[in-house]
């Protein structure tokens, strides 16, 4: 190593460290994270076809293929950004969806369809953005074909609304 490198090397470990970041400058910076939230459309970051009941946020096996047996159980992983938190009666805050579904065949054709289909609300003690929703479906005595499977989120606590598609088969 050349003299010029051992003074730079030298230099480095007599600098002051960085000083640590604190509680305060993390939750200012939360803050900034959630303002942006606030602003942000309700929107899908993630919709996908699971197999079995996901563990957790971002804890799932997505499925290797979209096609289905008549039999089979439709189960989707979904995560929602940009919903909004009600404070509650405990000094917490309740979030969540009402979910519609609407099913129509590759030619267009409405085959299913329910509003309400399920109300899924939780509470916290803080604002969690880390929250995935299961939406199940089973759809006996489905025809043979390729379907489009359309779920519509309307937030219950900031008047926002979302759809998004999961196309699938059913075997023939």
């Amino acid at each position: 190593m050349n003299r010029l490198a051992l003074l730079a090397a030298a230099l480095l470990l007599l600098a002051p460290a960085a000083p640590a970041q604190t509680l305060d400058e993390i939750e200012r910076r939360e803050a900034a994270v959630y303002e942006a939230w606030a602003r942000t459309p309700l929107s899908i970051r993630r919709a996908v076809f699971v197999v079995g009941e996901p563990a957790g946020f971002g804890m799932y096996v997505k499925r290797a293929t979209n096609v289905f047996a008549p039999t089979d159980t439709l189960r989707a992983y979904v995560e929602p950004v940009g919903y909004g938190w009600k404070p509650d009666a405990e000094g917490g805050y309740e979030f969540g969806f009402d979910v519609d579904f609407a099913i129509k065949t590759a030619e267009g054709v409405a085959v299913a369809a329910q509003r309400d289909f399920a109300r899924l609300v939780k509470r916290s003690r803080v604002r969690n953005r880390e929250f995935m929703l299961v939406l199940t479906l089973n759809l006996t005595d489905a025809e043979p074909g390729d379907y489009l499977l359309t779920y519509t989120l309307h937030d219950i606590a900031g008047g926002k609304t979302a759809s998004f598609d999961l196309p699938f088969a059913i075997a023939r």
